[in-house]
Parts: C-alpha cells; sequence; structure tokens
C-alpha cells in the first residue's frame, strides 16, 4: 500500500484514468495517427507505420478483451445472487449472536453513523434498523413475507439497540437513509485495460519464478470447474484470465486434487518445526508475500493457496465456506504425514478462510498455532472494514489504491458483494486459541495506520484482561506518535496468550515492503512453528 503525499496522489490519480479510459485514449491515439500519417496502416516512414500498428493492436486488444472477457464477467455479476448459508440461524442463535455483537460496540454513534453511510442521526429511524437487523440477522430485506413470530423478536433487538445507544428511534423510514448491506446492494465496479492484465501476467510470471527457483512446485485443477469465464473461450484455457502461462511451461507437476484451488508446494523437511499453510490477501496475486515467506528456514514446508477471485483475475466465483473447506481438505489428504499438524499463517482476507478452518471441528484442532497479518475478521461486526473497502469515497493516495485496484475489482465486487457473509466470517478472541485437544499459539500483527480495519479498538478488544473493554481507553502501545524514534514494533502478550505485534507506523500491507518489518514477523512465524510449547521456540 503506498503512502500518502501529493506526488502519489497524482500518480495513482493518472494511472487510474489511463486504465480505466484505456479504450477512449487509444482509440482517440489511433484517429491522431490516422490524420497525420495517413488513414493505411502501412503507409508513411517505418517509424509512422510501427506507430500506427501498435496503437492499432492495442485497440484490436482492448476492444477483444471487453467483449469476450470484461462484459461476460460483468453480466454475470449484475445477474448473481447471494446464496445465504444453510441452514438458517434459529432464533436461540440469531439472539446468541445479537447479544455477543452488541455487547461489543465500543461507540454507537460512529455505529450507526457507518452502517447507515454517514447519515443524519436524525435520520435513521425505525424501519430503517429494521431493515438492517432483517439482513444482518434473518438474511432477508422488509419485502419478504415475515412469519408472524418474527415481528416480536425485531421489536425486541430494536429496542435492545435503544437502550444500549441511549436513543429513541422515530417511526418510519428517513429521507435517503439507507444501510450498508453488502450482498443486497449494488455493486460498484471499473472497467480495467487489458494492459492492466497483461501487468498481472508479467507480475504473476515474476512471482511463479521467484517460487520456482526457491524449491516451490506449482498445482493447478487439472479439469477446472464448468462455470468458468466467458463462454466464448475455451476453459481449459481461460479457467482464469490472465491464465498462469508459465506453469504451462514448466516441468509437469501432479495436478491439484481439489477441483478448484491451485497452491504452490515447498516439501517440509525440518524435524523440529511444523509445515505452514499460508493464506493471501486481497491483491495481485501473491506478489507481496515471497520475501516474508523465503525468510523462513528452506526445510519448513509450505503450503500457499490461491484464492484466484481475489488475485486480479477474471475467473469462477469464489468457493462457499464448505466447499473451501472440503477442497483444502483433499489438498491435505495428498500430502506426507508430516502435515497433520501445521502453522497457520494469513493476510487481511486470508483471515476469512482461517475462519472457516478454526470453525471446522476437523480441521481446526490441526492448527497448532495462528499468525493473523492485517486480519479482518476480529470484531467484523463493527462497520470499518465494510465502510471502509466498499463505500467510502477515496481522497488520499492510499484510499484511491484501494478503491480502483481492490474494491471496484470485478471478481472482488461479486466476491464481497455475493459470496460473503458476515455472520460465518466473524472471528471472536475466544476462537483463536482453545482447540479441543490443547492451546493454540496465537500471534495478531497489527498496523497503527491500517486504513481498512480500526486496529486500535481490535487492540483493545484482544488485549483487555477482564471487565467491559468497550468502556477501557486505549492501550498506550497502540498509540502513535509524531516524535522520530518510534519503534518498528510494539508487542503486547495478553492473559489468554494472544500475542499482539503491533507496528505503529506502518499501513494495511506495508510489514510486507520492508525486510526490518517482515523479517520480524518471519521470525515470529518460525518461533511458533517450533514443536516445543515453552515461550513458542
Amino acid at each position: 500500500m503506498i503512502s500518502h503525499s501529493l506526488t502519489n496522489l497524482i500518480f495513482i490519480r493518472i494511472c487510474i484514468f489511463l486504465l480505466e479510459y484505456a479504450l477512449f485514449i487509444e482509440l482517440s491515439l489511433l484517429i491522431l495517427t490516422s490524420l497525420f500519417f495517413g488513414p493505411q496502416p502501412t503507409s508513411g516512414s517505418p517509424t509512422a507505420i510501427a506507430l500506427k500498428l501498435f496503437i492499432l493492436t492495442l485497440c484490436i486488444l482492448e476492444i477483444s478483451s471487453l467483449l469476450f472477457l470484461y462484459l461476460p464477467h460483468k453480466e454475470r455479476l449484475l445477474k448473481s445472487k447471494a446464496i445465504y448459508p444453510s441452514p438458517p440461524l434459529t432464533r436461540s442463535q440469531r439472539q446468541a449472536l445479537f447479544q455477543q455483537c452488541t455487547a461489543n460496540v465500543p461507540d454507537w454513534h460512529r455505529y450507526l453513523q457507518l452502517w447507515f453511510l454517514n447519515a443524519p442521526l436524525t435520520e435513521i429511524k425505525r424501519d430503517n434498523i429494521r431493515d438492517f437487523i432483517l439482513w444482518g440477522f434473518f438474511d432477508t430485506d422488509s419485502t419478504a413475507p415475515l412469519t408472524p413470530e418474527i415481528e416480536p423478536e425485531i421489536d425486541s433487538y430494536i429496542s435492545h439497540i435503544e437502550t444500549l445507544s441511549n436513543r429513541k428511534f422515530p417511526p418510519g423510514r428517513g429521507n435517503s437513509t439507507t444501510a450498508l448491506r453488502l450482498t443486497f446492494d449494488p455493486i460498484q465496479t471499473r472497467y480495467r485495460s487489458i494492459i492492466w492484465y497483461l501487468l498481472v501476467c508479467a507480475v504473476d510470471a515474476f512471482t511463479h519464478l521467484t517460487l520456482y527457483r526457491n524449491n516451490f512446485s506449482h498445482h493447478r485443477p487439472y479439469f477446472p470447474p464448468p462455470q468458468t469465464t466467458a463462454t466464448v473461450v475455451s476453459p481449459k484455457i481461460f479457467h482464469s484470465f490472465p491464465p498462469p502461462v508459465l506453469s504451462h511451461l514448466f516441468p509437469h507437476r501432479p495436478p491439484s486434487p481439489a477441483n478448484h484451488l491451485s497452491y504452490y508446494l515447498r516439501p517440509h523437511r525440518s524435524p523440529t518445526h511444523k509445515p505452514v499453510i499460508f493464506l493471501h490477501g486481497i491483491g495481485i496475486g501473491l506478489y507481496p508475500y515471497p520475501p516474508l515467506l523465503l525468510s523462513l528456514p528452506k526445510e519448513i514446508g509450505i503450503l500457499i493457496l490461491e484464492n484466484l477471485p481475489f488475485s486480479s483475475r477474471l475467473t469462477c466465483p469464489p468457493l462457499s465456506k464448505t466447499l473451501f473447506l472440503q477442497e483444502l481438505s483433499s489438498i491435505l489428504s495428498h500430502l506426507p504425514p508430516c502435515w497433520e499438524e501445521f502453522t497457520l499463517v494469513t493476510h487481511s482476507y486470508g483471515s476469512v478462510l482461517a475462519t472457516h478452518i478454526l470453525s471446522d471441528t476437523t480441521l481446526s484442532p490441526r492448527v497448532t498455532s495462528l499468525v493473523l497479518i492485517d486480519p479482518v475478521t476480529i470484531l467484523l461486526h463493527l462497520p470499518d472494514v465494510a465502510y471502509n473497502f466498499t463505500r467510502r469515497q477515496p481522497a488520499k493516495a492510499n484510499e484511491w489504491q484501494l478503491w480502483y485496484f481492490a474494491s471496484t475489482d470485478l471478481g472482488v465486487g461479486e466476491g464481497l458483494g455475493r459470496y460473503f457473509f458476515w455472520r460465518e466470517n466473524i472471528l471472536w478472541r475466544e476462537d483463536l486459541t482453545t482447540t479441543t485437544t490443547q492451546r493454540r499459539k496465537v500471534a495478531v500483527v497489527l498496523s497503527g495506520r491500517d486504513l481498512i480495519v480500526d486496529t486500535g479498538t481490535v487492540a483493545k478488544y484482544l488485549a483487555c484482561e477482564e471487565g467491559d473493554w468497550t468502556k477501557e481507553k486505549d492501550h498506550r502501545w497502540t498509540t502513535t506518535t509524531a516524535t522520530t524514534d518510534v519503534p518498528a514494533k510494539k508487542t503486547h502478550k495478553t492473559r489468554d496468550g494472544i500475542e499482539i505485534i503491533w507496528f505503529p507506523e506502518l499501513d494495511h500491507a506495508q510489514v510486507f515492503e520492508q525486510k526490518k518489518d517482515y523479517q520480524l514477523v518471519a521470525e515470529v512465524v518460525e518461533s511458533y512453528s517450533g514443536h516445543k510449547k515453552e515461550d513458542g521456540k
């Protein structure tokens, strides 16, 4: 993530303009070159001919990309409907979840304002709250028929919110007041030039080479799933676009035993450490992560799962929780017995998949240690992650980068808007450490200047020893100062054994950019993956 400055702001706005309006720019250049050098592609000097052919080729590629890749995916997105987790929550489950969520709201004013998109509090009325509750706890809206016993339950929830927020909601519906409801709301996307996908292809090739040279093998499904990209091209070629070109060129490896998940694997040979499974975040694939992963001893095995819908690709929709767990289990069943237990390391959106693993009765006991980097699922019921990622109007350079290159990506928009269900993705403090067999070692890496997550609140929640954490003040070690002697990191170990690693000066994902930062995280991962339990070694 780039830092905010005037130079970076100008740079990122220019990049966005060029990529979003590439087709118009290329057609304009084609017209200008035709006016200056003649309409025939082969007329004029050699330089003029080369320039015209280059621009013509770009136009052809751009139009082809628009017609055969972007528009079919856009059409699929417009037609897609959320398929909610089944079975739905029972009344007792809803009540327990509602009580847990409302007991963990530190600022009701901020909570209501962000979930209702900065509407004036006076315009948030009873029916608006009702719509929000129907979405959040019933997976429906006010237009759907409701059973008679649901109405008193909803009224009790509204009354409870009124009590906690010290606010009485007037009857009716506020003018132009709507709640943020991810799976109901229209999905905002922006066009990306074929040039962007060619850059993604180049970056992916570079990452593949880096991993290949360091003893990683790439395993992709032999038969791509049927619900692939545009039907005008062969799904065996374009299971995802851009395709993994170098993966086709390097020596044959056994295919992934999963039908959808591809992965990179480094064999595990360490007698003193357990292997590592890494789950990446939203972005340009695996590009940011090799420096961290290659900092681990070469004997430690690493399994890197690829989550292509969140990797700047045009591909299939994300897997459901059930299907993801099935496919991960299938992959693990084909690995040697040394993979029976492992350290789970995640970044950003990877914490969503980690939540699924930790909730699974078969896989969860196999996670002996857990390292969450920039997690987005802790206190997910608070509005910050959803609002900052999908609704905030960008102003700073890093916000523009997040908005265009992540939030408005077709795959990301579809994944978050139709396949992201907060109640099966939320992670609570008690979910982190306890397994059925032993106490799990846990580290949570947070960035003080994170533009997505309210990391100060997350840190305060995790660090609270007893009592109501929402009433406590921010911890001194989470306060970012303006002095020049701010330490690279601060650590705090909770009574539950959760180690909080705080980088006060970093933004989301910046921990991977400088060696002094990611080396500290690598040391934690190496320590946690050790067989000995004392002091994490």
